[in-house]
C-alpha cells in the first residue's frame, strides 16, 4: 500500500474538503471572472466549464452519499480508485462531460465561487457523520468505500486545480502534500494495472526500453 493510500479515513475526508475549499478560493479570484468565457488549459473547455466540471466531480460524493443507502453492506467486488478510474475510462460519460460543463457554467463565476464554497462546507458537515465503512454508488451503482471514492475526488479536483491555475495564469493555491501523494499513488496504479508493473518502471527509470509505447498520462 502507498503512502496516500495508507492515509486515515479522517484524514482522507480534510484533504477533499480542503482541495475543494482551495478551489472555491482560486474561483473566486478576478482573474477567473475576467477569463470566464476564454479557453482553458483542458481543450473543447472555456474555464467556466472548467470551474463547472470541478464543481460537478467535488460534489459527487455528496450526490452518491445521498443515492446509497446508508444500510448498504459491502460484497466480494467493491471497486477501488484504481478499477474506478480503469472503468471510468471506458465510459461514454466523456462525451457529455464538455456539454453538461458549459451549460452549467452560465450561472457565473461569482455563483459557481459560492457553489464550490458550499461544496466545501457540506462535505465538512456530511463526512464527520459517515462511518469509516460508508459506501457509495457510483458508475451504474458499482461500490466502493467513502473514502475511496474521495481519493478519486482529490484526482479531479487537484488536477483540475492545476489546471484552473494555469488558464488564468494564476499561482496553484497551496493544499497539503499527503493529497498530491495519494493522487501519485492511484496514478502510478492505474498505469501498472494498464501496463504492468515492469513497463511502468522502465517508462520511469529507462524510457529507451519502452519500445515506443506509452505509459504516461494515464488518461
Amino acid at each position: 500500500m502507498g503512502s496516500g493510500e495508507a492515509q486515515s479515513s479522517a484524514r482522507v475526508r480534510a484533504l477533499v474538503i480542503e482541495a475543494v475549499d482551495s478551489s472555491a478560493e482560486l474561483m473566486a479570484r478576478p482573474e477567473v471572472s475576467e477569463r470566464w468565457d476564454e479557453p482553458s488549459a483542458l481543450e473543447g473547455m472555456t474555464v467556466g466549464a472548467l470551474c463547472a466540471h470541478l464543481v460537478r466531480a467535488a460534489g459527487a460524493a455528496l450526490a452518491y452519499l445521498d443515492r446509497t443507502d446508508p444500510d448498504t453492506v459491502a460484497g466480494d467486488d467493491l471497486l477501488t480508485p484504481i478499477t474506478y478510474f480503469t472503468a471510468a475510462i471506458e465510459s461514454p460519460i466523456h462525451d457529455q462531460i464538455k456539454e453538461v460543463s458549459a451549460t452549467e457554467s452560465e450561472i457565473g463565476p461569482a455563483d459557481m465561487a459560492a457553489k464550490c464554497a458550499t461544496v466545501a462546507a457540506d462535505m465538512r458537515t456530511r463526512f464527520a457523520n459517515e462511518p469509516e465503512t460508508r459506501l457509495v454508488g457510483a458508475l451504474g451503482g458499482r461500490l466502493l468505500t467513502l473514502d475511496d471514492f474521495c481519493r478519486t475526488r482529490l484526482i479531479e479536483v487537484l488536477t483540475h486545480l492545476d489546471d484552473l491555475a494555469v488558464s488564468v495564469d494564476q499561482e496553484r493555491p497551496d493544499t497539503h502534500p499527503d493529497g498530491v501523494a495519494i493522487v501519485v499513488d492511484i496514478l502510478t496504479g492505474i498505469a501498472r494495472a494498464r501496463h504492468g508493473d515492469w513497463t511502468v518502471v522502465h517508462a520511469l527509470s529507462r524510457a529507451e526500453r519502452l519500445g515506443g509505447d506509452s505509459v504516461f498520462p494515464v488518461f
